[in-house]
């Protein structure tokens, strides 16, 4: 359904989504910036500073520059929108003020209780000059919102300042993100009091967070500890506000521990994918199972080894459809689970595996198929695009988007292109893609947007595609782009890599051939890796969580498919909420990745790399890997025998060097193989 007939009286009440409020309430624009620090003239958001940590405690000083506010009219009623940079809003309380929210994850001790404390707090009050827009409720991209009325509830009349003080500053419960004990820090910086016409605003807070007693989710110490892998310390450094890394002795934990569980009937299809992936220097581990074997069954499976350090795995394969069943973990060939927040089929629940959270402590991806022969393609697919260098469409991408919200849809997706912004909880960095290696993003927008134009755009060739609107479980509702029309697509090798914020386009189980099977199945083209909701998504939250996984994209941060969606997921967490009923948790169950989340995304068209061996008395080879005269980082080199019997792998420092050891190799032949990220592959070369 196309609203652009609502739009004018939308953008006076604000209905829709973008920004730090949804489509639940006004538009994010700036508005005034109201400083209350006297030095700030433009919208800064909340700044974080550890005061003091030590192993009991940690200090941490919270300062607010001020906020933005702006004067809308409510039918004929003019209210306030308020909103400090970078914070999330207090959607889900309906009827209540709708206010800034802030969070940030916290690094703990890895067993004991936390407590609260906050020792310090400063605020300023303020007049209202009007009531603030009151909160709608979470709904989902499918509820037209002009039919969900605006309603101001009890709190509007009663002498109170709301959220009341001890409810300011808050913690969740701690939880285990694989290797780190964290916990959720949340803030409400705003109070308001409507009879009295009245607002106090934090300028700063010192709180601490001090050990008390046994914590739940608790780290026990296990002999053999490792230190973090680097993909996991990538990752903890951009989550937790005061991460230090460990000081464990001994090596680096290999995360590139891959688990394929394939249904025995497939198994014979999944050989050479799995002799590449090995090439690619992964120790991967298959698990046969045979038809009816429950999800609960793989996890148990999937527990025990990641519950020991030698067999700690960082990727999981699952191979093939799930037919639906009312029981979701009984559904053949590879079932799944009900998510605890509304019951979405959640490949991701397989990798909760640290403690009892909802934070995934490894990357997960399904290869949907019903036959051999549709496994086989769609592997087929997998291993030609990383092993192809890619040419000039790998750096051109598609941005589709509705008109609808406040900002509309396609101003979120120039965002992604352009960066910002400041308004929206996770603000895209540096200049967007198109400051970052990309050189042509095409525009496919309502209501002008045709499914023959994207149709095109992706026959020419497209890497990217960031899709932000409606949708149905075979089709986007912007340009009606369905499952017919990938049937048709020509793109050959040209396969690009799609992040869609829409409703339930990944439906794996209760479609036969839901949208996001369908560019995978797709012989001759389609896409080669596909992030989906198996529900339908809510307005604002998906974009934050899209926008985190393009600033990865941007920022270099990861290579692999499973990584980049796996920086989204952490960030919907902690902007958005971890329990059970949050809308964080919401986009952890419902959204899926179809195809291999081992994948190594190409972002830029390829780089010539050479590749230079020196072989030392010991039998060792140090290999030198370089590109227009600068060395390669993490590009990975493994040796190997023609049977695969033996495989040794290492991965590049930052002068593009690393060695490999050939004490125990056999004496046959040997080759290399040279993946990475934007450089062009060197497979199945003799060694020398």
């Amino acid at each position: 359904m196309n609203f652009r007939n609502l739009i004018t009286f939308c953008l006076l009440i604000a209905f829709c989504c973008s920004g730090l409020v949804s489509a639940q309430g006004p538009a994010p624009v700036p508005g005034e910036w109201v400083s209350i620090d006297g030095t700030t003239t433009t919208p800064t958001p909340i700044k974080v500073k550890i005061l003091e940590q030590t192993t009991n405690q940690v200090k941490l000083e919270l300062v607010v520059a001020g906020y933005c506010v702006k004067k809308i009219k409510l039918g004929d009623k003019e209210v306030l929108d308020l909103h400090i940079p970078h914070c999330a809003a207090m959607m889900e309380f309906r009827g209540f003020p709708i206010l800034p929210k802030f969070a940030t994850l916290v690094k703990i001790h890895d067993r004991a209780g936390i407590k609260l404390e906050v020792v310090e707090k400063e605020e300023v009050e303020k007049e209202l000059t009007a009531p603030v827009i009151p909160a709608r409720g979470h709904f989902n991209r499918n509820i037209d919102p002009s039919t969900v009325p605006f309603i101001f509830g009890p709190i509007y009349k009663e002498d109170v300042f709301w959220p009341a003080a001890e409810k300011q500053f808050s913690i969740g419960k701690a939880f285990l993100l694989r290797d780190v004990r964290g916990i959720r820090l949340q803030v409400l910086p705003i109070t308001t009091n409507h009879v009295q016409m009245k607002m106090k605003i934090v300028k700063k807070a010192v709180v601490t967070l001090t050990c008390e007693g046994e914590g739940e989710n608790a780290i026990a110490q296990v002999r053999g500890q490792k230190a973090p892998a680097k993909t996991f310390k990538k990752m903890y450094q951009d989550a937790f506000v005061n991460y230090t890394e460990p000081q464990v002795r001994g090596l680096e934990e290999n995360n590139k521990k891959l688990v394929v569980v394939v249904p025995t009937q497939f198994e014979a299809a999944i050989k050479t994918w799995v002799e590449w992936k090995q090439k690619c220097g992964y120790q991967v581990t298959v698990k046969s199972v045979a038809d009816g074997t429950t999800a609960g069954t793989i996890k148990e499976y999937l527990q025990g080894l990641y519950n020991d350090t030698n067999t700690r795995f960082g990727y999981v394969v699952l191979i093939g459809d799930a037919s639906y069943a009312s029981n979701f973990e009984q559904a053949k060939p590879m079932p799944t689970f009900k998510g605890s927040k509304e019951g979405a089929a959640a490949d991701r629940v397989y990798v909760r595996l640290a403690g009892n959270d909802n934070y995934p402590d490894a990357f997960i991806s399904r290869i949907s198929a019903t036959t051999a022969d549709a496994v086989a393609a769609q592997l087929d697919k997998i291993m030609k695009y990383e092993q192809s260098a890619g040419g000039d469409w790998v750096n051109k991408g598609i941005c589709i988007a509705s008109d609808q919200g406040s900002p509309a849809d396609y101003t979120r997706t120039e965002w992604l292109q352009n960066g910002g912004s400041v308004n929206q909880k996770v603000p895209v960095v540096n200049g967007g893609l198109l400051n970052n290696g990309y050189s042509a993003i095409d525009d496919i927008y309502d209501p002008s947007g045709s499914a023959s134009q994207v149709g095109n755009s992706i026959n020419a060739g497209r890497g990217i595609i960031c899709y932000i609107g409606h949708g149905s479980s075979t089709s986007w509702g912007t340009t009606g782009f369905s499952n017919s029309h990938i049937s048709k697509l020509t793109n050959g090798a040209m396969l690009p890599v799609i992040w869609s914020v829409a409703c339930v386009n990944g439906d794996f189980l209760k479609t036969s051939e839901c949208f996001a099977e369908a560019w995978l199945r797709k012989v001759g083209g389609g896409a080669v890796a596909v992030e989906a909701a198996s529900t339908n998504e809510s307005w604002v939250p998906p974009c934050d969580k899209q926008s985190a996984t393009v600033n990865a994209i941007i920022t270099k941060q990861h290579q692999t498919f499973g990584a980049l969606e796996g920086a989204g997921v952490t960030a919907a967490l902690k902007s958005w909420g971890d329990t059970n009923s949050s809308e964080g948790n919401k986009m952890a169950e419902q959204c899926n990745l179809f195809g291999d989340c081992t994948l190594i995304v190409k972002t830029g068209k390829a780089r010539d790399i050479q590749v230079v061996s020196y072989r030392s008395m010991d039998n060792e080879i140090t290999y030198q890997i370089k590109s227009e005269d600068r060395g390669v980082e993490s590009a990975t080199i493994t040796v190997y025998n023609e049977d695969m019997s033996f495989v040794v792998t290492g991965d590049t420092d930052a002068e593009g060097s690393v060695k490999i050891s050939l004490q125990d190799a056999p004496q046959t032949k040997l080759f290399y193989t040279v993946v990475g990220q934007d450089i062009v592959p060197q497979v199945d070369i003799v060694v020398e």
